[in-house]
C-alpha cells in the first residue's frame, strides 16, 4: 500500500500535505495531554508493532503481496489521535530509512494508512461495540470487523489516487506521466487484494490483539480513560485468563478464509494459490530460512523479555518475536501492487512513465529494501536466508528507531509543568 515516488505527480504528492500537515498538528495537542510514564512506552510499542506488521508481506489475490498496518488496534489502546502519531512515524522512518513508500509520497501514504485508517477503522470499532463491556467478546469482533474496514477504506484511496493519476497528467504522446494505471484497472486490483488478503490479515491480527489485551493486559484497556472511550472495569473486578482458546478459534477461521481466498484466485490449483507462481519459490532455501529463524527466535525473544521494562515486557517480548518471524513474508512471490520498479512497469506496458524516470531514484535509503548493504546480504541472487537475515536485522533496527524517536518526541511534547518551590522563592 506504500506508493513510491514517481507514481504521483509532484503537485499531487505535496498537496496531500493540505490534509496531512494539520491533522498531524491536532494529533500533537492532542497527544500532549494523555502523555505520561505509561503511555509513552506503549505508544513507542505499538508504534513499533505497525512498523513490523508493516514489513509483513501476505500473498493476496492477482499475484502479488500487500501487508496490515495494525493502525485500528493502535487506536482501540490509545486512541485515534495517538494513532497518528504512531503509524505516521513508522512510515516516515521506513520512507527515510528502509525506501519503503516514497519521499515525496510521505503525505499521501501518511494520510491513507496513518490517518483514515485508524478513524475509520476506530469509529467502526466504538459503532459495533457500542455499550459493551471492556472485556466483552463482542468488542473482539467489533476490533476485527473495524480493521478490515478501516485498512479497506485506506486501499480504496491508494486505488483512486493512482488512478486519477493517467487522468490529470499525461504526456503529449499520450502516455501517462506518471502512474500507468487507470481507475478502472487500480481501483479494483487494490480492493480484491485487501477485501480477500490484506484487510483479513488486518482484521485478524486486530482482533487476537485485543483478545490478547484483554486477557493479559486487561489494564492496558481500562486504565486510559482520556484516550479509550467505553465502560471501565473496577481493578479488582479483572479477571487474567488464557487467551488460547480464543485464540485457536479465530486463527482457524482466518487460515480458512485465506486458504479459500487463495484457491478461488488460483484457478483451484495449490502451485497458483493466490495467482502466484508457487512453483518459483525456492523451498530448500526456505528451509535452511525457517532453520536460522527459529535460532535467532530462541535468542531475542527471552534477551527482549529480559531487558524490556517491566510495564511493558509481556506485550513487547510478543512484538519482538513477530519481528523474528518477519523474514517469512519473502517466501510469497510477486511484489506489491503499484510498488514495481520502472522495468516492472515497462514489462507491463511497453515505456516507462516520465514521472517514474525522473523520480523513482530521487532517495535512496541507507536499508533500501530492508537489507544491510553488505554483499553477505544483498544482491538478486543471494541465498534466500541472508535475504532474511538482512531483512530481520534492518527491522530489529527500524524498531529501535521508532523506539528512539517516539521517545524524544514525548520528551518535547510532554507539559513542562513548573516547579511550585522555585515559583514561591521567587514571589
Amino acid at each position: 500500500m506504500h506508493i513510491p515516488d514517481g507514481y504521483l505527480s509532484p503537485v499531487f504528492s505535496v498537496g496531500m500535505g493540505l490534509a496531512t500537515v494539520p491533522t498531524w498538528a491536532v494529533a500533537t495537542r492532542k497527544v500532549q495531554k494523555v502523555l505520561d510514564n505509561r503511555t509513552v512506552p506503549l505508544l513507542a510499542v505499538f508504534s513499533a508493532f505497525s512498523f513490523t506488521v508493516m514489513m509483513f508481506n501476505v500473498p493476496v489475490p492477482g499475484g502479488t503481496t500487500a501487508h496490515g498496518v495494525g493502525g485500528t488496534l493502535l487506536a482501540i489502546v490509545l486512541g485515534p489521535w495517538a494513532a497518528v502519531i504512531g503509524v505516521s512515524t513508522a512510515l516516515i522512518i521506513q520512507a527515510l530509512f528502509f525506501g519503503d513508500g516514497g519521499i515525496l509520497a510521505i503525505f499521501a501514504n501518511c494520510f491513507n494508512m496513518g490517518i483514515v485508517l485508524p478513524f475509520v477503522g476506530y469509529a467502526t470499532y466504538r459503532l459495533i461495540a457500542g455499550g459493551s463491556p471492556i472485556l466483552s467478546r463482542r468488542r473482539v469482533w467489533a476490533a476485527g470487523i473495524g480493521a478490515y474496514v478501516g485498512i479497506t477504506v485506506a486501499a480504496l484511496l491508494v486505488g483512486v489516487e493512482l488512478g486519477l493519476q493517467p487522468l490529470l497528467f499525461v504526456a503529449p504522446d499520450g502516455h501517462p506521466l506518471y502512474s500507468p494505471y487507470g481507475l478502472s484497472a487500480a481501483v479494483p486490483a487494490m480492493l480484491i487484494a485487501h477485501c480477500l488478503g490484506a484487510s483479513i490479515v488486518e482484521a485478524l491480527i486486530t482482533a487476537l490483539g485485543l483478545a490478547y489485551l484483554q486477557r493479559q493486559h486487561p489494564e492496558y484497556l481500562t486504565s486510559l480513560r482520556s484516550v479509550v472511550a467505553g465502560p471501565s472495569v473496577p481493578e479488582g473486578q479483572i479477571e487474567r485468563r488464557s487467551p488460547a482458546p480464543l485464540f485457536g478459534g479465530l486463527i482457524a477461521l482466518g487460515v480458512v478464509i485465506l486458504i479459500v481466498a487463495g484457491l478461488v484466485s488460483g484457478g483451484g490449483n495449490v502451485s497458483h494459490l493466490f495467482g502466484a507462481d508457487w512453483t518459483s519459490v525456492d523451498w530448500p532455501g526456505v528451509a535452511t530460512m525457517l532453520l536460522i529463524t527459529v535460532v535467532i527466535a530462541a535468542i531475542l525473544i527471552p534477551l527482549a523479555f529480559l531487558l524490556l521494562p517491566r510495564p511493558v515486557r509481556r506485550i513487547g517480548t510478543a512484538f519482538v518475536a513477530l519481528a523474528v518471524f518477519a523474514p517469512l513474508g519473502l517466501i510469497a512471490p510477486g511484489f506489491a501492487y503499484g510498488e514495481g520498479s520502472p522495468d516492472d512497469v515497462k514489462a507491463a506496458f511497453g515505456y516507462v512513465p516520465q514521472g517514474l524516470q525522473e523520480f523513482s531514484g530521487l532517495f535512496k535509503a541507507p536499508l533500501a529494501g530492508y537489507n544491510l548493504p553488505l554483499p553477505f546480504f544483498a544482491g538478486a541472487n543471494a541465498p534466500l536466508w541472508h535475504q532474511a537475515l538482512g531483512y530481520e536485522i534492518s527491522g530489529i533496527v527500524g524498531i529501535l528507531l521508532i523506539g528512539g524517536v517516539i521517545s524524544g518526541l514525548a520528551y518535547f511534547l510532554r507539559p513542562r509543568r513548573s516547579d511550585p518551590s522555585a515559583a514561591r522563592s521567587t514571589a
